[in-house]
């Protein structure tokens, strides 16, 4: 269950800075950079971002199984 999570996490966090990355085309456009560092901060994709960066925090450092299974 455990690697679930962290796969899943994972997944959102690549995604989502995948997309902020891409937000910083529109200083080509002629934004400033203030202007798109603001537009990052309020999108969906930053908050996605800090949610699956402490969800892998979370998982990551959460006490496993004492046993493994069959032993």
């Amino acid at each position: 269950m455990r690697l679930l999570f962290f796969l899943t996490f994972y997944g959102l966090m690549v995604i989502s800075s995948t997309h902020m990355i891409l937000y910083l085309n529109y200083r080509g456009l002629g934004y400033t950079w203030t202007a798109v560092f603001m537009f990052i901060l309020h999108t969906v994709d930053f908050k996605i971002f800090i949610g699956s960066s402490i969800g892998l925090v979370i998982v990551y450092f959460s006490q496993g199984p004492s046993r493994l299974p069959f032993s």
